[in-house]
């Protein structure tokens, strides 16, 4: 049976429930399918033997269980953004899914826009934008700020120069963790999928589209993303712009990938553009909010087996 080990969050002490009982039906899934998945943690392994020491199923009574022994798993799914270079080298002897190349563009917002520029607003880092009054003036109106890593939402601020400028004491010392980003309205699109503020995310297995996902933040917010309060829903490919699907493929092809990644690209439309943006690429894309739809996940379950078992197949 093909071992399958995702890195992710177990170890952590809190209280956590599969609302949407995804986890526990897509580890059946895979195991019918002939793959053993299962959650491992890097704390937990054994350089020297190179293998982890433990590792976590979700019982069929949805209660996390962690088994004691050596687990060698024949694919790592890398879902945490902690010590990339690190991992990639400990673990060289497995095969990780993403490869490092997505998993540091995902990790940095300034890299993602170095890689993929050309798709997106014009972004700079905070430390070059306050030592240039050239580079101040290449903005015009509003601006976003945001911290070039994750952080839930939280940081990411619509400001103005002027009014950036006024504030720039909040930021001394962390010049080099902020990007300022040139802010486009996304609040109008095709009346079709959605008419407001918005993003689209395609998720990637290979170099196959397995989901897409319109996202709605709360009325008035500009930031399209789960933590600013949202709705969300699959959309299917023949509902999507002919344009939209060549430019996710174009970059594709920019970014010179191997067909052995999961990530995923987030796209909004700008109607005073007339221009399609790409927002970030993600390494580590959700799939659990519509999991009261069966079909809906089943349909990513069989794409995600099929990928697993053809990547190991090339190798």
């Amino acid at each position: 049976m093909l071992k399958v080990a995702i890195e992710t969050w177990y170890t952590n002490k809190f209280k956590w429930t599969d609302t949407y009982w995804a986890r526990l039906f897509m580890q059946n899934f895979f195991r019918t399918h002939g793959i053993d998945l299962v959650r491992i943690s890097m704390d937990k392994f054994n350089k020297k033997q190179q293998c982890f020491m433990e590792y976590n199923i979700l019982s069929d009574i949805w209660k996390n269980v962690t088994i004691k022994g050596r687990y060698i798993p024949d694919i790592i799914r890398n879902r945490k953004s902690i010590a990339i270079r690190y991992k990639y080298e400990t673990c060289k002897k497995f095969l990780i899914i993403p490869s490092e190349k997505v998993a540091i563009i995902a990790n940095d917002k300034f890299e993602n826009y170095k890689f993929t520029e050309k798709y997106q607003p014009h972004t700079v880092l905070l430390s070059s934008f306050l030592c240039s009054t050239t580079i101040q003036k290449t903005f015009k109106g509003k601006i976003v700020i945001k911290p070039i890593r994750a952080n839930g939402g939280k940081w990411i601020i619509l400001t103005t120069v002027p009014e950036l400028l006024k504030k720039i004491k909040k930021y001394h010392g962390l010049e080099e963790l902020y990007i300022v980003q040139q802010f486009k309205d996304f609040s109008k699109w095709y009346p079709w999928i959605c008419t407001g503020n918005h993003d689209v995310r395609f998720m990637f297995a290979g170099n196959k589209i397995i989901e897409i996902t319109l996202r709605i933040p709360r009325q008035w917010d500009f930031r399209s993303n789960l933590w600013s309060g949202w709705t969300q829903k699959n959309l299917q490919k023949n509902q999507i712009p002919h344009e939209l699907l060549s430019l996710s493929k174009k970059i594709y092809i920019d970014l010179h990938l191997n067909g052995k990644d999961i990530f995923s690209m987030d796209f909004a439309y700008c109607k005073k553009d007339t221009q399609r943006y790409l927002l970030e690429i993600n390494a580590s894309p959700g799939t659990w909010f519509y999991q009261t739809d069966k079909k809906i996940l089943t349909t990513i379950c069989r794409w995600l087996v099929t990928f697993f078992k053809h990547i190991v197949s090339k190798i």
